[in-house]
């Protein structure tokens, strides 16, 4: 059966706000949020010819109520430019490439996000960040040309700290972020392009970079730490959470990613504490709530699991995610109609998302019904051809109906 994931898309940004560290300087111009936006179209519409078909893949903020207002006005801004067809949203997107389906923030690498890309149609993709600094807020937005892979526009602006739309979408009063230098910002910016470009070593480096001008940047840590974890090497991305959460323990997106670390180690009690750990701090924070139903799901906890995934779900009902892995739970327990139920919602919401197809398929292929097992599997590798559970999977049910030429 597919390998579930410990983690959801229905999640909050990577890039978060923190306690103040340091020094900040303003050197760069300050911009409205509009007018940021506006010239990040037209930064892209610079590079293309005619009009072309793209696909808005990620804007994460610090909230998913500002992600999903950035993306529609940023979609809105493109369809006024006169220089795009806007595909699809961000949120309704599910990463193509398998490899990088850790998902413990969301964040979308460049392969990912032209895969998606591919798979729309579209001829460019864009993925973005809002992020929170005392005296300013950081945006910035990628796009990518599908055909090529090659990076089209690289646009980045400082958000006036007392813009009005900004501070009525984040609604974050009170809230301490953290104070930067443009060194360090330097670094973290350029870790995190390298990251998103698939060159994880030297992403590490930069973030490294970024806590040799200040020891003390917790996202730097958290940075590193995700991507040590993308590599698998979760003894490395555990101490650097670790760091993170010494400098601010209610660090809550690095409860939770550690919290997966420790799951894919298999110490599932070490994980479970740091969802909860993280729920103290941020009870609707459906990553979390995800993420321990799938390791209660592990533990054969199923009542457990099924509170959390039906918690997530209540909060975000459209999230196949969730939906998926409490059909993965039902599975486990052995009740296959509930499963097929919880996949076809999933399917419902989201058509092609395959790892619902997949798995469906082997719940038909468990009740014996082998043209629907066959089926799905099918369906799920004209997504994802290079799917290997959906081949192994399709080829015994090959077997079983005697057709071992196919299998």
């Amino acid at each position: 059966m597919t390998k579930t994931h410990l983690a959801t898309l229905c999640v909050a940004a990577l890039l978060a706000p923190c306690a103040s560290i340091g020094q900040t300087s303003t050197k760069a111009a300050l911009v409205s949020l509009d007018e940021a936006l506006v010239n990040a179209v037209e930064d892209i519409g610079s590079k293309v010819q005619g009009k072309v078909e793209i696909a808005i893949v990620e804007l994460k903020a610090p909230t998913d109520e500002a992600s999903d207002f950035l993306i529609a006005e940023l979609s809105a801004h493109m369809i006024a430019s006169g220089k795009f067809n806007v595909l699809a949203r961000g949120k309704m997107l599910v990463p193509i490439n398998e490899e990088h389906k850790l998902q413990m923030s969301g964040l979308v690498n460049d392969s990912s996000a032209v895969g998606v890309g591919h798979h729309l149609g579209a001829k460019v993709v864009t993925t973005g960040t809002l992020t929170c600094f005392a005296g300013f807020s950081q945006l910035r937005v990628r796009a990518i040309d599908v055909k090529s892979s090659q990076v089209l526009a690289m646009y980045t602006a400082r958000i006036k700290p007392k813009d009005k739309i900004l501070a009525g979408i984040l609604r974050l009063d009170g809230t301490k972020f953290t104070a930067i230098t443009d060194e360090a910002l330097a670094h973290l910016n350029n870790g995190d392009a390298l990251f998103r470009a698939g060159k994880l070593d030297e992403a590490i480096r930069a973030f490294g970079q970024a806590l040799a001008v200040n020891r003390k940047l917790a996202e730097a840590y958290l940075y590193r730490g995700f991507v040590y974890a993308v590599k698998g090497n979760y003894d490395q991305a555990i101490a650097d959470f670790n760091a993170a959460l010494k400098i601010k323990p209610d660090y809550y997106e690095a409860l939770s990613i550690r919290g997966v670390a420790y799951a894919k180690k298999g110490d599932y009690d070490r994980a479970i504490a740091d969802f909860n750990a993280a729920l103290k701090i941020k009870p609707d924070y459906d990553e979390a709530l995800s993420n321990r139903g799938n390791v209660y799901s592990k533990k054969g906890d199923y009542d457990r699991a099924f509170a959390d995934f039906s918690a997530a779900l209540k909060n975000q009902p459209d999230c196949y995610d969730a939906l998926n892995n409490r059909g993965v739970a039902y599975f486990n327990k052995g009740d296959y109609d509930r499963a097929i139920a919880d996949y076809n919602a999933a399917l419902k919401i989201k058509p092609d998302y395959y790892d619902a197809l997949s798995n469906r398929g082997y719940v038909y292929f468990k009740k014996g019904d082998y043209d629907r097992a066959i089926a799905d599997f099918n369906a799920a590798l004209r997504i994802g051809p290079e799917y290997y559970a959906a081949l192994s999977n399709r080829g015994n049910a090959y077997s079983n109906k005697g057709d071992y030429a196919r299998a």
